[in-house]
């Protein structure tokens, strides 16, 4: 795990707090920090509320991606990106996680897709609350609120379901899109990604007309997460295009923000400008924040190159320089 010592961390705090959403749409991501020792984390949610972010960990191998493991856990992020808690909800006998990956928060809950059913987890407890079934669910796999309504996206029944929050199990049917993945709402209009098409759809939450495409399919491999700015700007993670890209209000112009490995289902903070980004593969998080028209390096990447850059020299050095050593370690 990366750690920021306390002088870096009320810097990079301020940094954070004055990045904002431009209304001139995003030209690129500024690399803050990346967190490091999750497993196999899928998706992160940012409590709009209080800045605290969720990460989902699978905490399992490829091969048992959708299988009941039982082993799964859920992290929470302070503010600042800073690391709060690794197993901030851990899977027990009374209340298990599976494959936990997307999720979404309305009225002091989390949601979280878990294989063929949601899970439902107190914010102000930490605890589990409930577990919502959801029959013929196959793989369910993101998550979106607004509202008052919870969403879930089931990539292998190729379906978005509304979930009936009373307990009756009534869910209903929104839209019928193959190898749906990412969902999320804006303006009471929700938008979605397919896995497997490569395209971002706008979607009628009332189900008067089938999934609009946007016609961008040629730029992506398989997509995977999806945020929607304000200003009408899209964001979206391409898991083995191995990309977050945007595309413009007009639903046209596309461009790459970021090149990692494996970026998830990403999470938002919107007021402060900050985009949190899962590498399911590496079992990282990577944090992000828009600056736009500002070419201000963060401060944590420039002390991780200063660090990188003493390391090479340290260890490229044919024989110990004691003294020398000393003053580098000083600096």
């Amino acid at each position: 795990m990366f750690r920021i010592p306390l002088g870096m961390a009320v810097i990079f705090a301020c940094f954070l707090g004055c990045a904002s959403l431009s209304a001139h749409g995003l030209e690129t991501l500024y690399p803050v920090m990346t967190l490091e020792g999750f497993a196999a984390p899928e998706c992160v949610v940012v409590d709009q509320t209080t800045g605290m972010a969720y990460v989902a960990n699978m905490n399992t191998d490829k091969e048992a991606y959708w299988q009941d493991t039982g082993a799964g856990f859920i992290s929470r992020l302070n503010p600042d990106g800073s690391l709060d808690a690794l197993k901030w909800v851990d899977s027990t006998p009374e209340f298990v996680l599976h494959q936990p990956k997307g999720m979404a928060i309305l009225n002091g809950r989390l949601y979280v897709a878990d294989n063929t059913r949601v899970v439902v987890i107190s914010l102000s407890e930490a605890r589990g609350e409930a577990v919502i079934e959801i029959e013929g669910a196959q793989r369910l796999n993101d998550m979106a609120s607004g509202g008052g309504a919870v969403y879930v996206s089931d990539v292998a029944a190729n379906r978005i379901h509304r979930l009936d929050l009373s307990g009756a199990g009534n869910h209903d049917p929104v839209a019928e899109l193959e190898g749906v993945n990412g969902i999320t709402l804006r303006d009471g209009t929700m938008y979605a990604v397919s896995w497997t098409l490569h395209e971002v759809y706008e979607v009628a939450l009332d189900g008067s007309a089938p999934p609009e495409p946007f016609g961008v399919a040629e730029h992506f491999t398989n997509l995977d997460g999806i945020e929607a700015l304000e200003d009408g700007t899209f964001i979206i993670s391409d898991f083995m295009g191995h990309k977050v890209a945007a595309i413009d209000a007009d639903r046209k112009t596309v461009r790459t923000l970021y090149e990692l490995s494996t970026p998830a289902d990403i999470g938002l903070d919107r007021a402060r400008g900050v985009l949190y980004v899962p590498q399911l593969e590496s079992g990282k998080v990577a944090v992000f924040s828009f600056s736009e028209g500002d070419n201000r390096q963060p401060i944590t990447h420039a002390w991780q190159r200063e660090f990188n850059t003493l390391s090479r020299q340290i260890l490229d050095r044919p024989s110990w320089d004691n003294e020398r050593l000393a003053r580098e370690a000083h600096r």
